[in-house]
């Protein structure tokens, strides 16, 4: 899938619902978001039972996480919903970015909570690194370094900034 069209995905459904919050994004949306006590070290998965889509979060999740790993479910019922339906319930390893739809995920994810404008903002006219940009948007750092891979990709020029491919796990 193109870079452009992840941005799409992602950003349209903020603009369409007039909010960056995931957890009403998706109700809005009509995926059931339930929160699972015993979930181990697993944060999230996506699931579409008999045409009924839900996403199961772990309980045990600070405010932060769990607003980034129910975007990044999101991401999954907008371009992978096919990968969770049949007789197998696909379960998704979250921010595994050696695979396409673990990594497109994380770019709906990051554009769901993102806002371009206000990252190029911080960028450009205070010239704040990707930790002062996470500090200021109350978000980790590691989603701020993808968003800014994800810019590049896009056309723009900065320093790729390096972060952790699994820090959703």
């Amino acid at each position: 899938m193109s870079m452009d069209r992840l941005t799409q995905v992602g950003e349209g459904l903020a603009k369409r619902f007039d909010t960056r919050d995931p957890l009403e994004i998706a109700e809005d949306i009509g995926i059931e978001v339930l929160y699972c006590d015993n979930f181990g070290p697993l944060k999230g998965m996506y699931r579409v039972i008999k045409r009924n889509r839900f996403i199961f979060l772990n309980k045990d999740l600070n405010q932060r996480m769990t607003r980034i790993v129910c975007a990044h479910e999101i991401g999954h019922d907008q371009l992978h919903r096919y990968l969770a339906k049949g007789d197998g319930l696909q379960e998704f390893m979250l921010y595994d970015m050696t695979t396409k739809p673990e990594y497109e995920a994380n770019i709906v994810a990051s554009e769901i909570l993102l806002d371009s404008n206000e990252v190029l903002d911080y960028i450009f006219d205070y010239h704040y690194s990707a930790e002062e940009i996470a500090r200021c948007m109350g978000t980790d750092i590691n989603l701020v370094a993808l968003k800014i891979a994800h810019l590049n990709e896009l056309g723009y020029g900065f320093r790729n900034v390096d972060h952790r491919s699994d820090f959703l796990r």
